[in-house]
């Protein structure tokens, strides 16, 4: 008797946590992305080299009015898999100055890595 109540009990709770992650699965969808203000599109975001010794990043809401938006931006240093050291970072820019003669991969907020020798 008790190993049937013990199984109903183990089955309703299994239910219960399935409902629970379908429901949190439907709100985590459901929320929307983060959307342009009115009269605006993107967000943009790119970076430039300057003779292999400096990073310029920048991350808008592009307007028509002419009126970007600044966004945060950050500009990161490759360290090992899956780990980057901040080294910039700034509202609508940021610039790092990089130093040495290595090369070295960055990444900027919304942009893939890259790399720079710098000199």
């Amino acid at each position: 008797m008790r190993a049937t109540i013990a199984r109903g009990l183990r089955r309703v709770g299994t239910v219960a946590a399935v409902i629970m992650l379908l429901l949190t699965g439907l709100a985590v969808v459901a929320s929307p992305a983060e959307a342009a203000p009115e009269g605006c599109s993107g967000p943009y975001a790119g970076h430039y080299e300057s003779a292999g010794g400096q990073i310029w990043a920048y991350r808008v809401w592009g307007c028509a009015n002419g009126n970007d938006i600044p966004l945060s931006v950050t500009i990161q240093r490759y360290l090992s898999p899956g780990v980057y050291q901040t080294v910039a970072s700034g509202n609508g820019e940021a610039t790092y100055y990089c130093g040495g003669t290595l090369y070295n991969v960055y990444r900027t907020s919304g942009t893939s890595d890259f790399g720079i020798l710098c000199s």
